[in-house]
């Protein structure tokens, strides 16, 4: 609001030589200041491995919690089929997390858990990284990105034929299975190729306990083959960062568990 200040002048007069005292009135604004801050900017990095893998474990907690219920239990249960179909992919989808994060901070140059690495190393991955990402990421499959990633940072690659290789391979083409489902009739004679490939890696779904139904996918999809697949890619990448003496995301940070049944 304007204030009022009053000022007096002396003023002349010609016909008295009196001075005479007059009181003026004068409006002062008052004075506005701006002050421009510019916004702060926060910026945040996930890791969705650690969400994956989280995601894989419940699902397999679930689906044992309704093999394990008491009373009288349905051949097929809807809700331990997805279970155990979404322990399998979130399973698969932390094990690309995890390596997808590792080539993705050094491309960035984002130190995180990384900046133990050997720089050449790192710009090898970094280099390889960008190639792939701007021209065909599929040129490569999962598991190639790690065999690779071991290269460029000069140690041995896993062997295919053996453990945990050989075992989280398998995963992934289940997970592929899944996904790109295709019908076949199966019984008898006739199996499919991943019965021969995974019949013995795991307990087999207790709800189909005594049935003739077809191995895949009924008696594989249960609790023991969830818990065989998140076991499986748990065991590839913990070896694979133990190799790189690298302390990965998923490592360093623990959700509570779920409520059990919940």
């Amino acid at each position: 609001m304007p204030q009022k200040t009053t000022l007096y002048w002396s003023h002349d007069m010609d016909d008295s030589n009196e001075n005479t005292k007059r009181n003026v009135t004068v409006q002062v604004q008052p004075l506005t200041v701006t002050v421009s801050v510019n916004p702060v900017t926060i910026t945040m990095r996930a890791y969705y491995s650690s969400y994956h893998l989280w995601a894989a474990k419940h699902f397999c907690a679930l689906a044992q919690t309704v093999e394990n219920a008491p009373g009288e239990q349905t051949r097929f249960d809807i809700k331990h089929r997805a279970y155990v179909t979404n322990s399998v992919f979130s399973a698969v989808a932390f094990l690309e997390a995890a390596i997808n994060e590792l080539y993705q901070d050094a491309a960035d140059n984002h130190e995180s858990y990384i900046k133990e690495l050997d720089p050449d190393s790192k710009r090898l991955m970094s280099d390889f990284w960008q190639f792939t990402e701007e021209r065909n990421r599929s040129a490569f499959n999962l598991l190639d990105k790690y065999q690779i990633a071991l290269t460029l940072l000069r140690k041995q690659q896993f062997d295919p034929g053996q453990l945990p290789y050989q075992d989280a391979a398998f995963v992934v083409k289940l997970r592929n299975e899944l996904v790109h489902f295709k019908p076949q009739s199966l019984g008898g004679d006739v199996e499919h190729k991943l019965a021969r490939q995974l019949r013995g890696k795991f307990p087999e779904n207790r709800l189909m306990d005594g049935s003739g139904n077809p191995w895949f996918p009924d008696k594989c999809l249960g609790h023991g083959c969830a818990e065989w697949a998140v076991t499986s890619v748990s065991n590839l990448a913990d070896e694979f960062f133990a190799t790189i003496n690298v302390e990965p995301n998923y490592q360093r940070i623990e959700f509570k568990p779920p409520p059990e049944g919940a």
